[in-house]
């Protein structure tokens, strides 16, 4: 394994420019590896590789987010390089951890209990020491895990990406209970919504295009919504590209999720009544919110902000460089990763761009961001540091 090197950026250097909505921005050149960074929304501090360069044509794609111990002053980061790194908050590492597999999950982490749980695309579900790295247990699923896990008191929740969903004991990885649903034939968009725990509920979707609300004690659906029932063509679920891929976010007593091919949903929370779909959003895999503020991200209309609770359009942000890979809010800006290009800061207020920071090769990964500092990995295998 290649040690890490870590470089540092100059502040100053990174707050000059802000370009506006669809404008020509001339960023400035700020390392030797052709980073590009401006804007307030973005003020990048230092930069470390976690994976060797690749001289050929071929970059993985790195799509694992960073758990953050801001009490602690860690973080905890996985790549394509079946590596698990803990490092400090200024890029200092702590220690690694070997996996059999790459990891594409964000760590689930619990600071209090010196908890940290790490999935790999094999399926195996590794229980670490947070500030030790020490192996507690291993459980393997036997199917490949890219969403990140939630925590209740004595149990660990997981979905699969062939639509299965656990519950496992922390204390010793047991199976508490199981949930499976059986997909449909037909072509399916890559990647799987992730979990929600609210109100004693567990909500997801799933590739056979249902939204299902589970109890999390025992696993039981508590309600499920079909939403390939609202396809005019009933032949499309055969054909494929019906997946439910949006992780649920829940904003008062709604529910809001969305299918690829059938649209954008606001489902009733406790009961499953499908309040409103707006069938023209379609292509959605990522949404965020506040409390006045839904932002959508779409491969057909990138990236949408709905007023809350009315739905009513307030902007509308396209010409993205591929699709966009996420979307995250913090501070009345919206920060959206493209595929093939930058992380963007955008005003929540007008979509207006505060900010980005510029690479070659894009990014899959969501940026992690608490209390005023944010980090990403990219698909080179840099993670970079900035404050927002």
């Amino acid at each position: 394994m290649q040690p890490l090197r870590r470089w540092a950026i100059a502040a100053g250097l990174a707050l000059a420019g802000c370009g506006a909505v669809g404008g020509a921005e001339d960023f400035s050149r700020l390392d030797q590896a052709q980073l590009r960074a401006a804007g307030p929304g973005l003020r990048v501090r230092w930069a470390t590789e976690l994976a060797p360069h690749f001289g050929g044509p071929y970059v993985p794609v790195e799509r694992a987010a960073a758990a953050l111990d801001s009490e602690h002053g860690r973080l905890y980061v996985g790549s394509t390089q079946n590596v698990l790194w803990a490092l400090r908050d200024n890029g200092r590492p702590l220690y690694s951890y070997q996996t059999e597999s790459s990891i594409e999950a964000e760590p689930t982490l619990d600071p209090d209990h010196d908890q940290l749980y790490v999935t790999t695309v094999r399926g195996v579900v590794h229980a670490l020491h947070a500030s030790s790295g020490k192996l507690r247990w291993k459980f393997e699923t036997n199917a490949p895990i890219s969403r990140p896990g939630v925590l209740s008191e004595d149990a660990l929740y997981l979905v699969t990406d062939d639509d299965n969903v656990l519950a496992l004991s922390r204390s010793d990885g047991s199976v508490l209970w199981r949930y499976k649903r059986e997909p449909r034939a037909g072509l399916q968009i890559s990647g799987h919504a992730g979990l929600l725990l609210r109100h004693n509920r567990l909500f997801t979707g799933f590739t056979d295009g249902s939204i299902v609300a589970l109890s999390p004690g025992d696993g039981h659906v508590l309600w499920l919504v079909d939403t390939t029932l609202d396809f005019a063509d009933p032949t499309q679920t055969e054909k494929g590209l019906v997946d439910v891929d949006t992780t649920p976010v829940q904003v008062g007593d709604l529910i809001y999720a969305a299918s690829f091919l059938g649209g954008f949903y606001a489902i009733d929370a406790a009961h499953g009544a499908v309040q409103m779909r707006n069938p023209e959003l379609t292509g959605i895999t990522t949404m965020t919110n506040d409390e006045d503020a839904l932002v959508l991200g779409s491969a057909k209309s990138g990236v949408v902000c709905l007023e809350l609770p009315s739905l009513e359009l307030r902007w509308k942000r396209s010409g993205l460089r591929g699709a966009p890979g996420s979307v995250s809010l913090r501070s009345h800006t919206v920060y959206v990763t493209e595929t093939r290009g930058a992380l963007l800061a955008l005003s929540l207020a007008d979509g207006r761009e505060q900010g980005r920071l510029q690479t070659e090769h894009g990014f899959a990964a969501s940026p992690s961001l608490l209390d005023g500092r944010g980090f990403i990995l990219g698909n080179s295998g840099t993670l970079y540091a900035f404050d927002y």
